[in-house]
């Protein structure tokens, strides 16, 4: 009888993992460093964050502001009052203007310029009465928002051009996410509960990481990231700079590892707005030239399988993306292929 329960127990138990959710089989401590810490003596309440290329950009509940602050050093640089009523909770950039949420349905765009609404609409996706919109980021070209309410949560995709959902992203069951951005090929965000920034993939919808955060961090706050360093806000008077032990989504190689000589450089580097875009290749060859941002989407192709002479080539970038419309001030990559393989990643500032 003890032998039959004893088995009865192990199937159980093997039932119980085989059928277990892999996000929590998976989930592995992500190596962090805290850089910086900036402290603020007015804001009460720090929610959404967002980076314009440039600067950090905060939402200040407490003065009904939108602020920038320098991304290395914390001090305000300047801001503009919000241009609603409510107050922001979502903020993020597009490169040319802001996207904020500021009420259960709604989405504004704000001008970068004065803070002034440029439009807004209702999220067409179906949401509770206690449904809201707590945060946002952008993902190949489409807003993602965070939309919690009662204890669901669901990550959903916006082509603002169309007004439509594109996507859909769990949350890996968790009940209280808050803050989103979008970071080296995953989404993060803020579990309150445990208090931990979680690092989810957006196909598999899967747990595949998480680091802790600051203890005093509440349902709301904003989190962002410049492409090197993610920021992090504690619902208080805190941003935290955390840099993340990982790879990056495009990653800047060690040229000296090649297995032929390669010299690649840029300048000026900084730019402002043209650069050009200098290498040597040792024989005749197909080349690829193209130019990234820190989310590793591709914004233009410079050189397109072009077949080349052995030697010293230069090209000139003009700061503009496959539209031929100006990118933003922020770093970019460029990556050298050489018959179809990358040999060459590196990184350039690029001023406005």
């Amino acid at each position: 009888m003890c032998v039959e329960k004893f088995k009865l127990a192990l199937i159980v138990i093997l039932i119980f993992y085989a059928s277990m959710p892999l996000f929590l089989m998976a989930q592995q401590e992500i190596e962090m460093n805290l850089v910086d810490q900036f402290h603020f003596e007015y804001p009460s309440l720090i929610i959404g964050l967002t980076y314009d290329g440039e600067y950090i950009w905060m939402s200040d509940v407490a003065a009904d502001s939108l602020i920038a602050i320098d991304k290395d050093t914390g001090e305000k640089v300047y801001g503009f009052p919000f241009p609603m009523e409510p107050d922001i909770y979502g903020l993020t950039f597009d490169g040319e203007n802001f996207w904020a949420s500021a009420s259960q349905f709604y989405l504004y765009k704000i001008s970068h310029e004065d803070g002034s609404i440029i439009t807004s609409f209702q999220i067409p996706y179906p949401m509770g009465t206690n449904g809201g919109i707590t945060e946002l980021t952008w993902h190949n070209n489409f807003l993602y928002c965070m939309i919690t309410g009662g204890f669901s949560s669901v990550i959903v995709g916006i082509d603002v051009e169309t007004i439509t959902c594109v996507d859909t992203v769990g949350t890996a069951g968790c009940s209280s996410p808050t803050g989103l951005t979008y970071m080296n090929g995953y989404f993060w965000f803020n579990d309150y509960i445990e208090i931990k920034i979680r690092k989810v993939n957006p196909d598999t919808w899967q747990y595949e990481g998480w680091f802790p955060h600051y203890y005093l961090c509440y349902k709301y706050i904003g989190i962002t990231n410049d492409g090197e360093y993610m920021y992090c806000s504690d619902n208080f008077r805190n941003v935290y700079k955390y840099e993340i032990i990982e790879n990056s989504a495009i990653e800047e190689d060690n040229i000296d590892t090649l297995e032929y000589p390669i010299q690649i450089r840029t300048y000026p580097n900084p730019s402002n707005p043209e650069v050009r875009i200098e290498f040597s290749i040792p024989k005749k060859s197909k080349i690829n030239l193209e130019i990234y941002n820190v989310k590793g989407q591709k914004i233009e192709n410079i050189v397109n399988n072009k077949l080349l002479r052995e030697g010293v080539h230069s090209f000139i970038w003009n700061g503009k993306d496959n539209d031929s419309k100006p990118v933003s001030t922020g770093i970019y990559l460029y990556q050298l292929q050489i018959d179809g393989k990358p040999v060459a990643t590196k990184k350039m500032l690029l001023m406005k």
